[in-house]
């Protein structure tokens, strides 16, 4: 009868009562014990304590109390046991040594109290004291957790993501917030990082989620940082919800889907962290290939040493930009095959620091395009050199004949007689301007034009120009004049070319004026240096939806006007080509019934240069 109220005592007592032999053999095992540590009698009898519940990072400590038990035949302390799940429990453990009449160990007997929820209590308190009021500063939801993976502190942040109660949260598994597929394999997780704890990010290159209350998942960064303290290390977990990142990320993958070039963002480092479908088609990788690679994977072989130095000036000065401006620039497929290509870098800043998203087209057709096209600008403009030398020398014969005939030196002629000659030779005038214009425009198109820079007063260019204009002038009684600063009286240009522009645009101010206006010639110096030439009139005025079309060659701007004032549309388209042609530039400025302003800005070359050099033409 006492024997057996002894084991109902022993059974029933709520704390785990274990005999264990001097060669750590489980001899008893009570149960409070199965259900402390998880492992029925059956499992647990015959069986190592320390293979049982000992975690290895602990096995020097019981040791050392054994050494204790065995000298003083008695030991209290508290120690960290593993569950038969792979949890831990914080236990108070009351252990005797039991011995022989010779002193021998016959067995040792243990009480081990499962004391987690009163450890939390106390850690909660130690570290709520010491670290709640910064913990509540932080913008991120903030987890801390003991050794047995129990919550001892959260602050507002992590009420307010999960929807618990901080109450309901402290002394409760840390794997209440992650989804349940996740729990089995957090418990071994936690445990190495206690084994060796430092500051890091949790899950790195994994996709995390939690779990609130509700049930609701939900993706999240954590960050994982070890804590000392008298109570033991804990470890403290930043967690930050990412679900408006991850709906922007959507979207962004989305627009880099439907985006009609290869688009290839990169890092700091020069690594490839996100491709569209269409890079894997031009480049003949698969996306799993390209991801995590250095960008220069892309890049003919003769261009990488330089690349990454390339890469750093952007990084430097991030702006939106066309890669490698007036290069051409190449790809290189998986199969070692190079192709033309453009590309737009624009910078992209994110959480993670900066990136670079290059959009890449295969620029293949449009090389091939721009030769043929090239070819046959040449191939145009060898044709028209060609039949304006063989059509101006029958028309300057026509022309000489009909001055010949008009001066009546072979004999007098009739009223009739003059008004016909004189149709003729204003016609072949008109034709041989008009053949001189296009020889300059292929001249220009072609590359054959050349600059005969010279010194020359600027007044005496001016006057020669508007003496030949002299005659419509006079007929629509315009009055011309020019004003020259003093810095501008004498220039050095090619002389030719700068009467040139200046009678075109004269002769387009004479033509679109009414009967009695008014044209103005302006030169002077801009700030840059540079000289300018205005050329003003009160004519017709243009309307500013027509200015795109002032400058193409052969485009007129009104029909209308056009039959009134004539015309072919070559003058102001070769006017701006001659003016570019020098490196400088043409604006214009005009109102409806008010007039028009041309200005003309070339840059002006240095005189003694200009003379003492050889005299050779400038192309």
């Amino acid at each position: 009868m006492e024997i057996s109220l002894v084991k109902e005592l022993w059974n029933e007592n709520p704390d785990a009562i274990l005999a264990i032999a001097p060669d750590d053999t489980v001899l008893y095992w009570n149960r409070a014990a199965e259900v402390i540590f998880g492992y029925s009698s059956a499992e647990a009898c015959g069986q190592k304590l320390t293979d049982l519940v000992i975690p290895a990072d602990g096995l020097k400590g019981e040791q050392a109390t054994l050494v204790e038990v065995l000298t003083r035949n008695l030991a209290v302390y508290e120690s960290v046991r593993q569950r038969k799940d792979g949890s831990l429990v914080h236990v108070s453990v009351s252990s005797k040594a039991l011995k022989e009449a010779d002193g021998s160990l016959r067995m040792i007997v243990s009480t081990q109290k499962d004391v987690t929820h009163l450890k939390v209590l106390r850690d909660a308190k130690l570290v709520e004291a010491k670290f709640r009021d910064l913990l509540e500063s932080t913008p991120d939801a903030i987890v801390m957790v003991n050794v047995t993976g129990r919550i001892v502190l959260v602050n507002s942040q992590a009420e307010r993501v999960f929807g618990y109660d901080r109450n309901e949260l402290i002394g409760t598994a840390v794997e209440v917030l992650l989804p349940a597929r996740f729990r089995d394999a957090h418990n071994l997780h936690r445990s190495r990082f206690f084994g060796s704890p430092r500051a890091r990010t949790m899950g790195a290159g994994l996709e995390l989620y939690g779990v609130r209350k509700s049930g609701e998942e939900f993706p999240v960064e954590i960050s994982l940082s070890p804590l000392a303290t008298e109570e033991g290390t804990m470890v403290m977990s930043a967690v930050r919800d990412i679900s408006d990142r991850k709906k922007a990320d959507q979207k962004f993958r989305g627009l880099l889907e439907s985006a009609p070039d290869a688009m290839v963002i990169v890092g700091r480092d020069g690594r490839i962290t996100l491709v569209n479908s269409q890079v894997e088609r031009l480049f003949g990788y698969e996306r799993t290939e390209l991801l995590g690679q250095p960008v220069e994977l892309l890049v003919p072989t003769r261009f990488r040493a330089n690349h990454p130095e390339h890469r750093s000036h952007f990084f430097a000065a991030p702006r939106p930009r066309s890669m490698g401006e007036g290069l051409e620039l190449f790809g290189l497929r998986k199969d070692g095959s190079e192709f033309p290509v453009e590309i737009s870098l624009s910078p992209i800043a994110t959480e993670d620091g900066m990136l670079v998203a290059g959009a890449i087209r295969d620029a293949t057709e449009r090389r091939r395009y721009e030769q043929a096209l090239h070819e046959a600008n040449r191939l145009k403009s060898e044709f028209l050199a060609n039949m304006s030398h063989e059509l101006r020398t029958p028309l300057n014969g026509i022309i000489g004949f009909s001055e010949f005939l008009i001066d009546q030196k072979p004999g007098p002629l009739n009223a009739k007689q003059k008004e016909y000659l004189g149709d003729v030779l204003n016609s072949g005038r008109h034709l041989l301007q008009l053949i001189n214009d296009v020889l300059d425009l292929s001249k220009v198109e072609s590359g054959k034009m050349e600059l005969h820079p010279t010194t020359f007063p600027t007044e005496l260019a001016i006057d020669e120009v508007c003496s030949g204009l002299f005659p419509l002038v006079k007929d629509k009684g315009i009055t011309i004049r020019r004003e020259v600063t003093v810095g501008v009286r004498s220039i050095t240009l090619d002389r030719r070319k700068f009467m040139q522009v200046l009678y075109n645009l004269v002769s387009n101010g004479v033509k679109f004026n009414d009967e009695g206006g008014a044209i103005r010639i302006l030169v002077d110096l801009e700030e840059q240096g540079s000289l300018r030439l205005r050329v003003c009139d009160t004519g017709i005025g243009i309307d500013p939806a027509d200015f795109p079309k002032l400058f193409v060659e052969f485009q007129q701007l009104d029909s209308g006007a056009a039959r009134r004032f004539g015309g072919t549309g070559l003058g102001l388209a070769l006017t701006k080509k001659i003016i570019e042609f020098q490196g400088g530039r043409i604006n214009v400025e005009s109102e409806l019934g008010i007039g028009t302003t041309f200005s003309v800005y070339l840059p002006l070359l240095d005189a003694a240069t200009v003379d003492s050099a050889a005299p050779e033409a400038i192309t």
